[in-house]
């Protein structure tokens, strides 16, 4: 059994989850270390929570805290019970010219919700069968995906512009994933290493995308 193996693989789902998990934080320090990737929370905001990003201070840019959809602001509301008309108002906001929300993601929790609503919509036109073909396992609605993530945040929807968001890594091969290599711990004979990532997440147009939280029904 190569237990070396196993461990980087162990390394590796890890690294994954941390950044999976770091993607829908702020990076502040607030829900997630200062060294984290600045994530949606601080992006997809109105400057009510975050009153900056990108070393850019939102109100410098002429344009009032918590207003939606203006200057580097997202549309941000709180939806408690989820209906779809607040869905389509959030799509609706963060549409400019051609550019619309093009994935949803969000909570299993709250995708069957959406479900729910959904569900009842459905007809069945199959005549050739008794068996009801009941469902979906996946959503497209107004042209977008609604998707699953397990690290979302509960009770948060985020309404994301893909073509709007990069993923930035150093030129550094070290941090590109890289391992530093075992190193033996004083007066011992455990060996150590580290398998490294730098890098940050960049969303230019953060109007172009929105967030709906708080829902629980």
């Amino acid at each position: 059994m190569n237990y070396i193996e196993s461990k980087m693989v162990n390394a590796s789902g890890k690294m994954a989850k941390l950044l999976g998990t770091d993607l829908f934080l702020d990076g502040t320090g607030v829900n997630s270390s200062a060294i984290s990737l600045d994530g949606l929370q601080q992006a997809l905001d109105n400057g009510n929570t975050f009153t900056s990003y990108g070393g850019i201070t939102r109100t410098d840019l002429g344009v009032v805290a918590g207003t939606n959809n203006a200057g580097i602001n997202a549309y941000v509301n709180t939806v408690a019970t989820f209906n779809m008309a607040a869905l389509q108002t959030a799509y609706g906001s963060a549409w400019f010219g051609n550019e619309h929300v093009d994935l949803i993601a969000t909570t299993q929790a709250v995708w069957n919700i959406v479900w729910n609503k959904i569900l009842p919509q459905q007809r069945f036109l199959e005549e050739s069968s008794d068996v009801a073909k009941c469902g979906f396992q996946s959503l497209r609605w107004n042209g977008a995906s609604i998707v699953v993530d397990q690290y979302s945040p509960a009770g948060v929807i985020w309404g994301l512009n893909t073509k709007y968001i990069s993923l930035y890594i150093s030129t550094l091969p070290k941090y590109q994933f890289g391992f530093t290599g075992f190193k033996e711990a004083q007066n011992t004979d455990d060996v150590a290493g580290q398998y490294l990532f730098a890098g940050n997440l960049l969303i230019p147009a953060p109007r172009l995308m929105f967030q709906i939280n708080g829902v629980t029904a």
